[in-house]
């Protein structure tokens, strides 16, 4: 079923099947009760909704606390944060940078521990999910379906390892290429294998179908990222931030990664310097970027509050007109989960590239693109509409109707509830 998530939402069938036993392989995302209030993300919202329909889930991670760089503590048994849901923590080599030769071996070390790990348990699944990245544990995941008779799901969520060169100094190309060539041979394996693929767009499930030669048909689809609003009370943002009650905020909040261009911020914020009635919430780890953030700290219409709770991105999110998503020219996001995240609380999008994205908005009037020696313009151009109460309004019911969290992985629950299905009847 190659389509979008709204069309499968309509029609796939309310199904009643036995109670599953699921496992999630999924490394690198928050965990229930991490430091720093970090949401659930797909991996996380999928085995809670798998929990939550009954399915007995065990979702396989390592002691590595990727986003805060530290090991947690490695538990004597599973966690069970909810109802039929178990956390199985392996341990983890942990790395200091998120780009880098470490890293790689701690994905691959992750693939091999669950590999061991799983051969010597004595329950097997009816399922088994996992994503891309990461490539390593992909592949695992497959190969062990495979040899067990297992289906197993496979969710395209970024384009490892295409991406890497954008981020190797061209001299080291040629170092590079080895590695970049023998994780795509790990790639094009586990997505030619995986009894179905999914994407978080079209165009990363049509990428996965290419590298892995899929035809395409009935066991594909996509699946956006979907977001769970959380219901926060409204935030005083001129007292919270310093600025005037008639300020205008336009707001990003995420992480100052390789794939966001923190210059395009710093150079939007110089452009509108003049303007009083204008002022930038830029949240996350600015000081990921030093140079940049004491760039920005210098201007009087920039505010750094640097990581921000859930409520308190909530609370900004929803005093903003305006959202940015400043992705460079490198960046491979399709529809990363910031969309959905600003639509779900009004804001008005304004991005910088992305050819999924400029369909999504001229479908859906949430946002639009602008290139990059035009963003400041292109702000001051989206204020009518983004400061619009009815437009606002209809952004909020465009994201209710069809990207919920709860509705999207509801219907993935159904998805795999058909594969296990599917799977019993040919045996």
């Amino acid at each position: 079923m190659n389509g979008p998530a709204p069309a499968l939402l309509s029609s796939v069938r309310e199904s009643q099947p036995d109670r599953l036993n699921v496992w999630v392989v999924r490394d690198l995302e928050p965990l229930p009760g991490d430091i720093g209030d970090r949401p659930l993300m797909r991996a996380g919202m999928l085995a809670s909704a798998l929990a939550e329909h009954g399915h007995e889930t065990t979702w396989f991670t390592s002691t590595f606390d990727h986003y805060h760089k530290r090991w947690r503590p490695l538990p004597d048994r599973p966690l069970a944060p909810v109802a039929n849901l178990g956390i199985q923590m392996l341990p983890g080599l942990g790395y200091s940078r998120n780009l880098g030769l470490r890293r790689i071996l701690h994905n691959i070390d992750f693939a091999r521990r669950w590999r061991r790990h799983v051969e010597t348990r004595g329950d097997r699944p009816d399922v088994i999910l996992t994503d891309i990245p990461t490539i390593e544990t992909a592949a695992a995941v497959v190969a062990f379906g495979r040899a067990h008779g297992i289906p197993t799901l496979v969710s395209v969520r970024d384009t490892w390892p295409d991406s890497f060169n954008s981020y190797v100094p061209w001299p080291l190309h040629p170092l590079s290429r080895p590695g970049i060539a023998w994780m795509d041979r790990r790639l094009r394996y586990a997505a030619r294998h995986a009894t179905s693929m999914v994407g978080i767009s079209q165009g990363y499930l049509s990428w996965g179908q290419h590298k892995g030669g899929r035809p395409g048909g009935t066991s594909d689809c996509f699946f956006p990222l979907g977001f769970e609003p959380r219901p926060v009370s409204d935030g005083n943002l001129s007292r919270l931030y310093g600025i005037s009650e008639a300020a205008t905020v336009v707001c990003f909040v995420g992480s100052w990664g390789h794939t966001t261009d923190a210059q395009l911020l710093l150079d939007t914020a110089r452009a509108l310097a003049h303007r009083d009635d204008i002022v930038f919430v830029l949240g996350g780890n600015s000081e990921a970027v030093p140079r940049i953030r004491s760039a920005l700290a210098a201007l009087p219409n920039v505010r750094l509050p640097g990581w921000l709770s859930r409520d308190d991105a909530a609370r900004l999110i929803r005093g903003s007109a305006i959202g940015l998503l400043p992705y460079g020219d490198a960046a491979p996001q399709g529809l990363p989960n910031k969309v959905f995240e600003y639509m779900a609380y009004g804001a008005y999008q304004l991005a910088s590239q992305g050819r999924e994205l400029g369909s999504l908005y001229a479908a859906t009037g949430i946002g639009r693109l602008a290139d990059a020696a035009h963003f400041a313009t292109a702000i001051l151009d989206s204020l009518p509409v983004a400061l619009d109460p009815a437009a606002r309004a209809r952004r909020i019911a465009t994201f209710e109707a069809r990207f919920t969290a709860r509705a999207i992985y509801a219907a993935m629950v159904r998805h795999i509830e058909d594969l296990a299905r599917h799977a019993r009847a040919d045996k």
